[in-house]
């Protein structure tokens, strides 16, 4: 089977996607290039005249940010290099299930967190209000328990309540670097 070459880390909002990915490039081996945020690079390539991403996805609707997310996404998988990429809570779709099926270069890894532990991070994190939030966490429960159906069933879940050093020496460990 051919090495992994791109980690996809999947998860819902709060679960500590960012930071693992932060944990993941401070200790990866050679060779690994790119660490990205998805939410991020939409942001950076739409957000012009936007304070923050939630500004943004208000001003243009979900369905439009759907769009340019799926964009983003097509776009960093064709970049060339080994890279690891935080996808947005909400981008699981036929497309990623049909990558995984015909993608053994791609690694996709559900960081997984009780709805509680990501509620109480996405309440507390004023510096960076998710959009999400706005709906309340009775609204916010019945999305994560949505997304959750389809986040477990990918190949790899991570316990997100742990230190993000610690899985990223895991997930480096799992792919043999």
């Amino acid at each position: 089977m051919a090495k992994c070459e791109k980690i996809l880390i999947a998860g819902f909002s709060g679960a500590g996607k960012t930071s693992l990915v932060r944990a993941l490039q401070a200790s990866a081996p050679e060779g690994w290039e790119l660490f990205d945020d998805l939410d991020q690079l939409v942001f950076k390539t739409a957000g012009k005249g936007y304070a923050r991403l939630a500004d943004l996805i208000e001003g243009i609707g979900w369905e439009r940010f759907r769009v340019l997310e799926r964009q983003q996404f097509e776009a960093w998988l064709k970049e060339e290099e080994k890279g690891v990429l935080a996808l947005g809570g909400g981008t699981l779709s036929p497309l990623l299930w049909e990558l995984y099926r015909r993608g053994p270069r791609l690694r996709f890894v559900h960081l997984d967190v009780p709805f509680a532990v990501a509620w109480e991070r996405l309440r507390l994190d004023v510096e960076t209000p998710r959009p999400l939030v706005a709906r309340g966490a009775v609204e916010l429960e019945k999305i994560y328990d949505e997304r959750r159906r389809l986040f477990l069933e990918l190949p790899v879940t991570l316990d997100g309540v742990l230190p993000s050093e610690d899985l990223a020496r895991e997930l480096w460990k799992s792919l043999g670097s």
